[in-house]
Parts: structure tokens; sequence; C-alpha cells
């Protein structure tokens, strides 16, 4: 059995990757071959099907150069790529695919492919990562607010609000886009969606999506790779629940909306040692913060590799997710939970689906910094507390995630598309 593994990029970027990754390596470790489908890039993972892949136009270098002939370019290649048209065709027409599992595409493969793999009645399941379909700026983020002005189809508000990059041109460009596949009737052709949160799948919902096609799938992750990890750590038969030096950790951009001025306001006046790892827009501001206001108990990490924040979480009390948007299922939270540590998270979109308030970690009010403060100091002030959570956070997530039961739901929605999976 083959299947067409589509996305954006073939190299570790983005939470979206990290599924990538792990369902790719669910299929093989079930004999299926994964062919990719992607853009090609210095830093992509080799792949014997690269000469496939399509040319990855830098989005933000062309909007730099505010002009119609940039502009033209930049709708030409993100709306519907001729290339990427070509290339699935030839890719199609030398490999016999039994199915098709699409992730982000948008700009760079470009949905466009859907008619493609169709005409040639090749079924199609489609793991939602964002918002891009409903939402031309992908995260129902406008100007720094939760925005959902554009439901039901009202896709000019992205441009008349400027919602991407602050810019007229960017906004009108993916308002085009959002207008051209709702009436293109590509997004009719997906045979099943595929839901990592509930939370996407009612929003999905709400805004026009066929119930029928939704599937809340949960993500999948590679627990026996991230458990070599803290093997590593647990045979030194260190304490890694109460480290010398106590912190807490949160890991992930450094922007307004992840929730770090209600988390940096939660600790401020406590004797919380808060670190964070991460980079993004708001860092120096929120670095400026901080010092202005004499915050000794505070430490910017910057940007850390993937085994660092593995470290970094084991040898933490907790994890804090404080998001102010819709996140969808984050990995933040799922490879905490998996490394034994409960989670503080908000109330917002997937992320009180990944805790279980009170018992693997707490749910707070977004945006609520004495609320966040004080279950904070639950946890801060009793580590056996933490430790207690952090074993019922680790049973409850591999319940959740493990592969097994990721690959017993594929089996099923296969089943569904007619294309079972043994």
């Amino acid at each position: 059995m083959k299947i067409l593994l589509a996305t954006w990029s073939w190299y570790p970027v983005g939470g979206d990757w990290t599924y990538v990754e792990n369902v790719k390596r669910l299929y093989e470790s079930h004999g299926i071959e994964v062919i990719p489908f992607s853009t090609y890039n210095e830093k992509n993972i080799s792949s014997e099907y690269d000469h496939y892949f399509v040319k990855a136009y830098d989005y933000k270098e062309l909007n730099k150069s505010k002009g119609i002939i940039t502009g033209f370019k930049a709708l030409k290649n993100s709306v519907v790529s001729v290339e990427a048209l070509k290339k699935i065709d030839k890719l199609l027409d030398e490999h016999q695919i039994d199915f098709a599992h699409l992730h982000i595409i948008h700009h760079w493969v470009t949905p466009a492919i859907i008619k493609k793999l169709k005409k040639r009645n090749i079924p199609v399941i489609w793991t939602l990562h964002e918002y891009k379909i409903l939402c031309p700026e992908g995260t129902f983020v406008s100007n720094g607010k939760v925005c959902e002005k554009c439901i039901n189809g009202k896709f000019y508000n992205c441009a008349l609000q400027k919602c991407k990059k602050k810019s007229f041109l960017a906004s009108t460009l993916a308002a085009i886009d959002a207008y051209y596949y709702r009436f293109s009737g590509v997004y009719k052709k997906v045979d099943l969606y595929l839901c990592p949160s509930d939370f996407l799948r009612k929003k999905f919902i709400q805004f026009g999506f066929p119930e029928n096609k939704m599937r809340l799938t949960n993500y999948c992750y590679d627990i026996e790779f991230i458990d070599q990890f803290y093997n590593k750590y647990f045979n030194t038969g260190l304490d890694l629940s109460i480290t010398q030096v106590p912190y807490v950790l949160y890991v992930g951009r450094i922007e307004k909306l992840k929730g770090i001025k209600t988390l940096i306001d939660a600790v401020r006046g406590t004797n919380i040692q808060l670190k964070i790892a991460g980079t993004g827009a708001a860092l120096v501001e929120m670095q400026s913060y901080v010092s202005d206001n004499g915050l000794s108990n505070i430490e910017f990490l910057g940007f850390q590799n993937k085994e660092r924040v593995y470290e970094l979480t084991i040898n933490s009390l907790f994890v804090v997710c404080p998001s102010e948007w819709y996140e969808n299922y984050p990995f933040s939270v799922i490879e905490s939970l998996l490394l034994h540590k409960p989670v503080i998270g908000s109330d917002m979109g997937g992320i009180p689906e990944l805790i279980i308030d009170g018992e693997t970690g707490f749910i707070h009010k977004a945006g609520d910094s004495n609320m966040l403060r004080n279950q904070m100091l639950k946890l801060w002030t009793d580590p056996s507390l933490a430790k207690q959570m952090g074993v019922k956070a680790r049973a409850f997530i591999v319940q959740k995630v493990n592969f097994q039961t990721h690959w017993e739901v594929l089996k099923k929605l296969t089943k569904e598309i007619n294309v079972p999976m043994s």
C-alpha cells in the first residue's frame, strides 16, 4: 500500500511537522510506503521522492516589495500552484496511490491538487492543524485579538482589517485565496477531515462544514522515542520532580496571544522561578517589561532545540501554557505530560482537552493573571502534589496519543473511505 503525504515543509518546523513525522513513522511501522509531496528546501530531510517537490516561495520577502508585479507573482503561486499541479500529475502517473493524507498545504502545495487526486478517484483525508480554511489569516487572530468576523465567508474583513502581517496586500491575497477555494468546491471533494481537538471540530461545524465529514482523532506520538530520552535521565537516580533550584517552565513562541504577559504578571510578586524558552515578535518587549519591573525571578532562555527542551521539561516542577488564542492541540503540552509533568493551561481552544483539571494540572481563565498565580502557587508550594499530578498526567496522555490507539482510529477512518488497512 502507498500513501501520499502532502504537507508544506519536509523538515522539522512547527507542531504540524511533529505530527507528520509521527504519523509517517506509524504508517511505516505497519509496512505502508509513504510518498511525500512537499516543497523543496535545503533544510529538507532527504527523500527519494524530492524530485516531485515544488518550489517554496518566501512570502515574507515578497511582501516586503509592495507592488503590483510582486502581488501578482504571490497571487499566481499561492492560490493555485501550477508547478504543484504538474508535479502531482507526474507523481500519480508513476505511482499507484491508495489514498492521500493532507496536512498544511495552502500557499505552497495549494489545495488545487485535490482535484487532481479526485480525478483519479483517490480518496482524500485531511488533518486540520490550523483554521486557514475558515480564516484567511489562519489563526482567528486579527491585530492581536481573537476575531471571527469572517464567519459565513465574509473574508473581505481580512483585507479591511489588514489581518495578515498588517499588510493590505497580503491580507487581500489571503482573502482572494479564501474566496477562490470557498466557491471552487474543492473542500467538498475531501472525503474526511481529521480534527486533533474537539474544539477545532466544533468550530468547523459552526462555520458550515458538514458534521458527517468531521472526525475527532487527536494526534499521535512515538512514546518509545521520548521514553528513551527520559530514561537516560531517570537512570541517573536523580529525583526528577524536585531539582536543587526549582523552576516553572514555559516553552513556545514569545507572542502576546500566547499569554506571556499574563504569565509574567502571574509570577510577579512571588518567589516562583520562571524560565521562558522560545523566541518571537514580543521577545524584546517582554524582556524590557521584566527588566523595567525588576523581576529577577524570570529568565529568558531564547530558542532551544528539542533535546534541550526535553531536559528543561524533565527538570522543571511543572509547565505552563497560558495561551489566549484558539490553540488546536499543542505538542508542548503533550510532550510535557509524556515527560511526567503536570500542566497549568488556559481554557482556550483544545488545551482543556489535554488537562484534567485538578488531577493532571489546572485550567485557568485565559488572561486572568490572578487565577493563574493562585494555581501556580498550589504546585509551587507543594512539590509532592506536582509529582503526584505528573504521574497521572503521564498515564492520561499515553492513552490519548499512543501509536496503537491512533492506528485503530486511522484503520476505522480508511475503512469508511473504502481503503481498509490491515
